[in-house]
C-alpha cells in the first residue's frame, strides 16, 4: 500500500516540581529541565509526569473538539462572539486558519511524544512499596491515553501518522519524517494500545481520589466509539458488514462491563450534568462551579442574569424535540400549537434549553427587557440550560457546586450498541431495548414496534441528537454519517415573539446565519499549513488532506 511521509516537529517542555527535594536551591538544576533518571527514578515524580498526559483530553470549553465549540460549528447552536466557529460556518476555514480544531493536531502529538518518553523509560520506574499496583497503573494510563489521542487524530484527519516510539531529535533544521498510515493500520494500532492498557488497569477505581483516571471500562468505551466510527460511512464507504458486526460486539462488551461495575442511568436526565463524579459518567472532568471567566454558567447564562450568552441553541434543534407523546411536532395530529410552541415537549427539552417565556431563577425570561441581546452580537433568543446551576448567583458566586463534563457516559454506550446492532442485523429486540432504556429514563414513550432498519436508523440518529446534545458528539456524528453536507449547509434561525392582548402571542423566526459546507473537503481536517511548510524542498511527495 502507498505510504505518505510528512513531518512533525513538536517541542515538548516539561517541569516536574518535587516539594520534598532535599537539595539546596543553588544545587538544583533549572526548573524546566531535570534528567530522565531523576524523573523516572522516583515514582512520585513519574506520576506528576503522567498527570500531564491528561491535560488535553478535553472538557466543555477546550480540547479534542468538545462541547460548545463544535456545537456552534454544527446544527446545535450559534456562537455570538466572532471566533473560529464563524470560519467553519461560513466555509472560510483553511489550512492556515481553522482554529480551534487545528490545536488538536499539535497538542495530541505533543502528548503522544511525552507518553512515548515515559514508556521508553518505564524500566527506570521503581515500585511503590505502599501501593504495589501504582507502577503498572501508570503504564496502563499512558497506553490508554496514547490510544485516545491517536483516536482523536483519526477522527479529525482520517489517515494519520502513528507515533508509537520516541523520535530522535531533528538536526540541522530537518524535521522528523513519519508515514501516514491507512485506516486499518490506524485502528489496529489504537486497539493494540487499549487492549494492552486493559491488562494493567482496574475495571473501575474504588477510590474517589482516582476518579477521572484511566480504567479498563474507559478503554472499552473508547473502543466502542472507535469501532463505531470505523464502521460508519466516512471510514467505511463500501459498508463492510464485518466492521458493523465488530462494532456491535465491542459496544455490547463495553456496555456490559459498565453495567457490571455499577454504572447506571441516573433517574433524572438533568442530574447527570449537575453533579460531580456521578454513576452515569464513565470518564469525565471536573468543570468547577461554573463561575469565573472560564466557567460554563458565566459563559452561557442569559445577559439578564449576569451571564455572557456566548452560544445559543438554533431553531432546528428546538424543532427536533418531539412532543411528550413521542410524535414529531410537524407530524399530523401531533398537538403542537404554534402559539405555545414549547408546551408538552420531550422532558429533555426543558433540561437542555431555556426559551423565551421560560421561568429561570424566579422570573420569566424576557428578550425585550432583562435578557435582550447585544445588538452588535445577536444571538438566537435561546440559551443553554444543560449544565446550568439554577441556584448559582453569578454576581456573587454563591450557590454553586462542582459538576462533571462527560467524555464518556453510559447513555452513549447504549446508543453506540443500538446503532451498530441495527446496522449489523437490523432492528431486533436488542436495539429496541437499548433505545427504550434511554427514552424511559427521559420520560418518553417507547419507540413503535415493527420499524425497518432504515426507520430505526433515523430513530437512533434522533436519539443521539437529543440525548447527547452539547456534549461534543454532533459535529463528529454528522461527519461520520456523511450528512453534514445537508444539515450544516443551510440557514439557521432564531426566534422573536410579539404579544397582543393577554394571551395572543405570535412567534416569528429570523435567519441568524447562513451555513456553508463543502462536501469535497470539509469532512476531514486539513493538516496545519505550518506542518506542510516544513516539507518544502524535503518531501515533495507529501500531499495535503484530500480537497485541501
Amino acid at each position: 500500500m502507498k505510504k505518505i511521509k510528512f513531518c512533525i516537529v513538536t517541542t515538548v517542555l516539561f517541569a516536574v516540581l518535587c516539594s520534598s527535594c532535599k537539595k539546596s536551591f543553588l544545587d538544583q538544576v533549572p526548573s524546566d529541565y531535570i534528567s530522565e533518571k531523576e524523573v523516572f527514578g522516583n515514582i512520585t515524580n513519574t506520576e506528576l509526569f503522567v498527570n500531564n498526559f491528561y491535560t488535553y483530553i478535553g472538557s466543555w470549553n477546550y480540547g479534542t473538539g468538545t462541547s460548545y465549540v463544535t456545537s456552534a460549528m454544527t446544527d446545535e447552536s450559534k456562537q455570538r462572539w466572532s471566533n473560529g466557529a464563524i470560519l467553519f460556518n461560513t466555509g472560510s476555514w483553511n489550512p492556515s486558519n481553522f482554529s480551534p480544531l487545528s490545536l488538536d493536531w499539535n497538542s495530541a502529538y505533543e502528548k503522544i511524544r511525552s507518553i512515548n518518553t515515559f514508556l521508553a523509560n518505564y524500566d527506570l520506574v521503581p515500585e511503590d512499596p505502599n501501593d504495589p499496583s501504582r507502577r503498572t497503573r501508570l503504564k496502563g494510563e499512558a497506553l490508554m491515553l496514547r490510544g485516545y489521542y491517536h483516536f482523536m487524530l483519526y477522527r479529525g484527519w482520517g489517515k494519520i501518522p502513528l507515533m508509537t516510539a520516541p523520535l530522535a531529535p531533528a538536526t540541522d533544521g530537518d524535521g522528523v519524517f513519519l508515514e501516514r498510515s491507512d485506516l486499518p493500520v490506524v485502528v489496529a494500532t489504537i486497539t493494540k494500545d487499549l487492549d494492552e492498557a486493559m491488562t494493567l488497569l482496574p475495571e473501575k477505581h474504588s477510590s474517589n481520589g482516582l476518579w477521572g483516571r484511566a480504567t479498563k471500562t474507559i478503554c472499552m468505551a473508547i473502543k466502542s466509539r472507535l469501532n463505531l466510527y470505523y464502521a460508519s460511512k466516512l471510514s467505511n464507504p463500501n459498508n463492510e458488514m464485518g466492521r458493523w458486526q465488530n462494532a456491535a460486539t465491542v459496544s455490547k462488551q463495553a456496555l456490559d462491563m459498565a453495567l457490571a461495575n455499577g454504572y447506571a442511568l441516573l433517574p433524572k436526565y438533568a442530574d447527570v450534568f449537575l453533579s460531580y463524579a456521578n454513576n452515569e459518567i464513565i470518564w469525565g472532568r471536573n468543570m468547577g462551579t461554573g463561575t469565573g471567566s472560564s466557567g460554563i454558567d458565566q459563559v452561557m447564562q442569559p445577559l439578564g442574569y449576569s451571564g455572557w450568552t456566548n452560544s445559543g441553541p438554533i431553531q432546528d434543534l428546538v424543532d427536533d424535540y418531539e412532543m411528550k407523546t413521542g410524535v414529531p411536532i410537524k407530524a399530523a395530529g401531533s398537538g403542537w400549537d404554534p402559539k405555545h410552541p414549547y408546551k408538552d415537549r420531550d422532558p429533555r427539552f426543558y433540561a437542555t434549553i431555556l426559551h423565551p417565556g421560560a421561568r429561570w431563577k424566579n422570573r420569566t425570561i424576557n428578550i425585550y427587557s432583562n435578557d435582550k441581546d447585544n445588538a452588535a452580537e445577536p444571538g438566537t433568543n435561546y440559551w443553554w440550560r444543560k449544565y446550568m446551576t439554577e441556584g448559582l448567583t453569578l454576581s456573587t458566586g454563591a450557590g454553586g457546586s462542582n459538576k462533571s463534563f462527560s467524555l464518556f457516559r453510559l447513555a452513549e454506550l447504549y446508543l453506540n450498541y443500538a446503532e451498530a446492532q441495527n446496522e449489523a442485523v437490523g432492528a431486533d429486540l436488542n436495539v429496541y431495548n437499548a433505545i427504550n432504556a434511554i427514552r424511559t429514563r427521559a420520560g418518553m414513550p417507547n419507540i413503535p414496534a415493527g420499524l425497518s432498519q432504515a426507520q430505526m436508523r433515523e430513530v437512533i440518529r434522533h436519539e443521539r441528537r437529543i440525548e447527547l446534545v452539547f456534549e461534543g458528539h454532533r459535529f463528529w456524528d454528522v461527519r461520520r454519517w456523511k450528512i453534514a453536507e445537508i444539515v450544516d449547509n443551510k440557514p439557521v434561525f432564531g426566534v422573536n415573539y410579539t404579544i397582543a392582548g393577554a394571551t395572543d402571542t405570535t412567534f416569528t423566526y429570523f435567519q441568524s446565519q447562513n451555513r456553508v459546507f463543502d462536501a469535497s473537503k470539509h469532512y476531514l481536517m486539513p493538516v496545519p499549513q505550518s506542518e506542510i511548510d516544513k516539507l518544502v524542498g524535503k518531501n515533495p511527495g507529501f500531499t495535503q488532506t484530500p480537497g485541501w
